[in-house]
């Protein structure tokens, strides 16, 4: 749900009830308790979010429900877990991430993902809020995307994309002043 900028906690803890393929948006309201992973909590800040989707992963999620009801008509329930277990249970976060760094690690043996970068799952959701500074988002969206509290906080852990905006923005303007 990189997409999405959720925290693994978050994405681990959605129902699928939770997600709107009508409108294309998810609602994320809580997140898997970390130091009791078979529970589920409020999010980071406490507040639910809710996330609008591309129309790709929502055709992905739509294809993953089907597969899930083959297994089981229990884990396409409105109350299922989207990324629960065979069991429909609640699946740990570090062996979330432990499962994504080996899968990776393979695909990149593979020679045709030979290419792929070594990226975490919390690299993941740095990634998407990077490339949405970059391409000029306003940072109050992306706050919002990430779940932060504050926008504070925000621009203090991309401050790093700064730089590139003011290239950007230079550039832009220099082109308007200019008639292009």
């Amino acid at each position: 749900m990189a997409n999405t900028g959720m925290r693994r906690s978050e994405a681990l803890a959605l129902r699928w009830n939770d997600l709107n393929t009508k409108t294309g948006r998810i609602s994320i309201r809580r997140a898997v308790n970390t130091e009791d992973w078979t529970t589920t909590k409020t999010t980071k800040t406490g507040n639910a979010r809710v996330s609008d989707v591309d129309a790709a992963t929502l055709k992905a999620l739509t294809a993953y429900k089907v597969t899930r009801a083959e297994l089981s008509f229990e884990l396409a329930r409105a109350d299922a877990y989207i990324f629960g277990d065979d069991d429909g249970e609640l699946r740990s976060p570090d062996a979330m991430t432990s499962r994504w760094d080996r899968r990776l690690k393979w695909a990149v043996k593979v020679k045709r993902f030979e290419h792929l970068p070594r990226v975490t799952l919390k690299g993941l959701r740095h990634t998407h809020a990077t490339i949405l500074m970059e391409l000029g988002v306003p940072p109050k969206v992306v706050q919002e995307r990430l779940g932060h509290s504050t926008i504070t906080t925000t621009m203090n852990i991309y401050s790093h994309v700064t730089p590139t905006m003011q290239k950007n923005a230079v550039s832009q303007f220099a082109g308007r002043l200019a008639g292009t």
